[in-house]
C-alpha cells in the first residue's frame, strides 16, 4: 500500500489537442501544455517522496481525493483520474492501469493538488 500526494490532475477533455505537424503536415494529437505541467510536477512531488512508496504488484484498488479548494463550479472531478493512473504506471508504483479492480475519487483536504491510495487487491474484497 502506499499514499502519493500529486498535482491537481488536467481532464481528460482537455489533455490533448489537435493540430498540423510543421514537419509532414500530418494531423496529430499533441500533449495538452496542462498535461505536460502535470507530468512535470508530478515528477518534482514523487522524487521528493519515492524513499516511502512501495511498489503494488498485480490487482489493486485506488482512491483520489482531488483538493477541495481547488474545485470550480463547473468542474467535472470525475475524469481525473486518468492522468494519476497513468502516471503511478510511468513510475513504475503499480504494474498496470488495466490491473485496477476498482477505485473511487472524492473531493476533500489534502496538501497538493490531489492525493491517491493505492491497495493490493484481496480476493473477496468489495472493491
Amino acid at each position: 500500500m502506499f499514499v502519493l500526494e500529486m498535482p491537481f490532475p488536467p481532464s481528460v477533455n482537455d489533455a490533448n489537442r489537435i493540430g498540423k505537424s510543421r514537419k509532414t503536415g500530418k494531423v496529430v494529437v499533441f500533449g495538452d501544455k496542462g498535461k505536460l505541467k502535470f507530468l512535470k510536477d508530478a515528477d518534482a512531488l514523487y522524487m521528493a517522496q519515492q524513499r516511502r512508496l512501495s511498489f503494488v504488484g498485480g490487482p489493486f484498488t485506488y482512491h483520489i481525493t482531488l483538493n477541495e479548494k481547488m474545485r470550480k463550479p463547473a468542474m467535472d472531478g470525475d475524469n481525473r483520474g486518468k492522468y494519476v493512473l497513468d502516471y503511478l504506471q510511468r513510475v513504475g508504483l503499480i504494474e498496470n492501469d488495466k490491473l485496477a479492480e476498482g477505485g473511487s475519487w472524492s473531493w476533500g483536504p489534502c496538501e497538493f493538488g490531489c492525493s491517491v491510495i493505492v491497495k493490493p487487491y484481496q480476493e473477496g474484497e468489495v472493491a
